[in-house]
């Protein structure tokens, strides 16, 4: 029987990841916000847009326990459904501010998403399952309601923000 590894713990390394992710956006002209990326339909502004999004309504709903609604998720297409709905919602948003905004906001965001995730317990129950690593809600079949230890959404966190940071 192969040996069973245990959690790779990442948080600690997000300060850093956050660092280089803001330097390159600094980096960038006026006219990088408006290139084209993998994405078919985004721009690099539109990553960005998604990237700061997605760190505020996880600091929100996870960190601060506010939920504006209460979605009905009762199918995994549900839970898709509504993913897709709150990422447009965001990118519309944030993509409508100018790069130096953009970058202020995200240094704020990074921060004070990085004290959260150090502050995690990487062992207790996660809010969301990482739904890419075939984690889900027994009871639906879907991902909003965790069945994973924290150390799954945080290493999922770094991830994503690594993915993200060739734009």
């Amino acid at each position: 029987m192969p040996e069973q590894l245990g959690p790779i713990l990442t948080a600690h390394l997000f300060p850093e990841i956050e660092a280089k992710l803001i330097e390159l956006l600094r980096s960038l002209s006026p006219g990088d916000w408006d290139r084209k990326t993998l994405a078919p339909k985004w721009k690099v502004r539109h990553v960005v847009a998604h990237l700061l999004d997605t760190q505020l309504r996880k600091l929100s709903l996870v960190r601060d326990g506010y939920s504006p609604e209460t979605p009905d998720i009762g199918s995994p297409q549900d839970s898709v459904n509504l993913i897709n709905r709150l990422n447009a919602e965001g990118v519309a948003q944030y993509s409508r501010l100018s790069p130096d905004v953009l970058i202020s906001r995200m240094e704020t965001a990074s921060r004070d998403s990085c004290v959260f995730h150090e502050s995690l317990d990487p062992y207790a129950k996660a809010v969301f399952a990482v739904s890419w690593a075939g984690e889900s809600d027994s009871r639906t079949g879907s991902t909003p309601l965790a069945s994973s230890p924290n150390d799954g959404t945080t290493s999922s966190r770094s991830g994503k923000r690594w993915a993200n940071r060739a734009l």
